[in-house]
């Protein structure tokens, strides 16, 4: 069966986020009343996998053994069929 998987990837809350703080500072200059940025990435990714349960372990793998850094990042999954 085959998969498509968004994973987004995003600074923990406690970690600082500069490239956050440097978009809230842009937009605050435009005169927008934005009060909190955070930034992040998303990986969209297209994979076979037998069933949703291999497909979510697979996910889980991909986020924690390579995309996100669990020192300093949280990631969530949303997963969908191709």
């Amino acid at each position: 069966m085959r998969f498509t998987a968004t994973i987004h990837v995003r600074p923990k809350a406690e970690v600082r986020d500069p490239q956050g703080e440097a978009i809230l500072g842009a937009l605050g200059s435009l005169g927008l009343g934005v009060t909190s940025v955070r930034t992040g990435k998303e990986i969209v990714v297209t994979f076979d996998a037998d069933d949703e349960a291999a497909a979510r372990r697979a996910t889980d793998t991909m986020g924690r053994e390579l995309l996100a850094n669990p020192v300093i990042e949280d990631f969530r999954v949303e997963l969908g069929t191709a």
